[in-house]
């Protein structure tokens, strides 16, 4: 599988992580602007945390419960960000779709070329049905990086998330496999 899980689009990477990513994912994870915007970084990242972390994704790889891949820059190498599937639930042919990005990378259209090629992955490969997303309401851009790749808004979890002593509100988006068919999006059989 690993060697399935190596994609190139027209200016990314997408590879498993190595050991040796640990301190470029720390810096981007230790971001104050990467907490502000998600559910599950913790605030302060700890060094230690990023060579757990590599380590659990990889876990996750190897079991075909998630598939959370390093997002590089295809010329310089430079780390970005992270993209995957997760909660990959085969007996429902149904994962999530999770990314963060290097905020020194943001609105550049990163996190859609990105996530386009994991949705790929997802339906061609993993033969999923549906692929969720969710993102907090206060921020909209990661709602955006969805709905380019034509994910279709659900509704909003009111105070779904409770994060530093404040409640938060959750936007729940999905594409099914015949709407991403719709979008000319998978290749012809």
């Amino acid at each position: 599988m690993a060697n399935v899980l190596r994609f190139e689009t027209a200016r990314l990477l997408l590879r498993p992580y190595e050991p040796e990513d640990a301190e470029d994912v720390w810096r981007v994870l230790r971001r104050p602007e990467i907490y502000a915007t998600t559910a599950f970084i913790p605030k302060d990242y700890p060094r230690p945390r990023a060579d757990w972390w590599i380590r659990y994704v990889n876990t996750a790889i190897r079991n075909r419960t998630g598939y959370e891949l390093g997002v590089f820059d295809r010329k310089t190498g430079r780390y970005l960000g992270n993209v995957g599937l997760v909660n990959v639930r085969r007996e429902m042919r149904s994962a999530s779709v999770a990314y963060h990005i290097d905020p020194d990378w943001w609105e550049r259209g990163i996190a859609t070329e990105a996530c386009a090629r994991m949705v790929q992955f997802g339906f061609e490969t993993l033969r999923l049905e549906r692929i969720s997303g969710s993102c907090m309401v206060v921020n909209p851009a990661s709602r955006r990086v969805m709905e380019h790749l034509g994910f279709v808004f659900e509704g909003i979890a009111r105070r779904e998330l409770f994060k530093d002593g404040k409640f938060y509100d959750i936007a729940h988006l999905s594409l099914l496999r015949e709407e991403w068919k719709g979008c000319g999006r998978e290749k012809n059989r």
